[in-house]
């Protein structure tokens, strides 16, 4: 297995001292091979690619990668978001297989890694089949965490998707994690937005899956008044969370979301750009519009570019919106 990364500080510090990946699972240093993209040549043809770059990156590195594959490199979107389109419109649906990692994770700094608590991974040929390729591949994730395969794996991405419209809702306020979301109105503008998109989904005849963070027939009977009966994330994953990081010998450096941590810690553009895009895609194709996730977007947007900060009053602007979508 090789490792590749733009970032050439990463690069050294892994290929000097290891990858160091701390946090639920303890402190472990591994070996691995990592080089830069200009050094792609060394190791082509390439057999399987597992792509786990932002959103808003994908194209960029699908069109590198694709250089240096033939026709029977598989490549497997492990990351957040919709990306699948991208990778049918440049490498083949034929070619691409579908991730989706229900963990967190972040870099820290130059080879090292922070790992959130543990937790599964769905993978998937697009047309359902359970393929050698398919079976290699969650031999070889196995080793990591669990790894399942999946007839349905573009239901359980969208379902993954769907669910980022309230996981963005976090990025809007300065309030911790657990509390982003504890006002009543703040849960309303959060389902409202899930809402949203399932719309769209329901529209494409997308078969959404149930996953310990989201419950899509939870949403569709939400009636503001109590968080827990919301999202199985407070329910099920925050707690298990919680432990982690009450209770286990790491100090988590990332409390939030991915949202938060690029915004907050890394001072980058976070992929709300890329979700409200690709969602805008798949709506236009229905005819539909999103114009809560849009104001919601627009406003993280906002606050990357410094002219809006995170605080409660953001839910005032985007109530309106939801409001006048009643």
């Amino acid at each position: 297995m090789t490792f590749i990364d733009h970032w050439g500080e990463h690069v050294s510090a892994i290929n000097l001292h290891g990858l160091c990946v701390e946090g639920s699972r303890g402190s472990n240093r591994i070996t691995v091979f990592t080089i830069t993209p200009d050094r792609l040549d060394e190791i082509a043809p390439l057999d399987a690619v597992i792509v786990a770059v932002k959103s808003q990156d994908t194209h960029a590195a699908l069109e590198q990668l694709l250089s240096y594959s033939t026709e029977q490199t598989c490549f497997v979107s492990m990351q957040a978001g919709m990306n699948l389109p991208t990778f049918e419109g440049i490498v083949g649906r034929e070619r691409t297989i579908g991730g989706d990692p229900n963990y967190g994770g972040v870099v820290v700094e130059p080879g090292r890694l922070e790992a959130g608590f543990p937790n599964y991974i769905l993978i998937g040929e697009l047309d359902g089949r359970y393929t050698d390729r398919l079976r290699s591949l969650q031999r070889d994730l196995n080793q990591w965490t669990p790894t399942y395969m999946t007839a349905n794996v573009e239901g359980a991405i969208w379902s993954k998707f769907i669910y980022g419209s309230e996981i963005q809702c976090a990025a809007l306020t300065d309030r911790a994690r657990g509390e982003a979301l504890r006002p009543r109105r703040h849960r309303l503008i959060a389902t409202a937005a899930v809402l949203e998109a399932m719309r769209v989904a329901d529209a494409l005849h997308v078969e959404l899956v149930s996953f310990d963070f989201f419950d899509p027939e939870v949403y569709r009977l939400f009636d503001g008044a109590d968080l827990k009966s919301m999202s199985f994330w407070a329910d099920r994953a925050w707690p298990r969370h919680e432990v982690f990081r009450k209770h286990g010998t790491h100090q988590f450096v990332n409390m939030g979301s991915i949202w938060r941590w690029d915004i907050v810690n890394q001072r980058r553009e976070s992929e709300a750009g890329s979700y409200l895009k690709a969602l805008r895609a798949a709506a236009t194709r229905v005819g539909l519009d999103v114009p809560i996730n849009a104001a919601i977007v627009q406003m993280i947007r906002e606050i990357e570019s410094g002219v809006r900060t995170m605080r409660d009053q953001n839910f005032d602007e985007v109530w309106e919106v939801v409001q006048k979508c009643q």
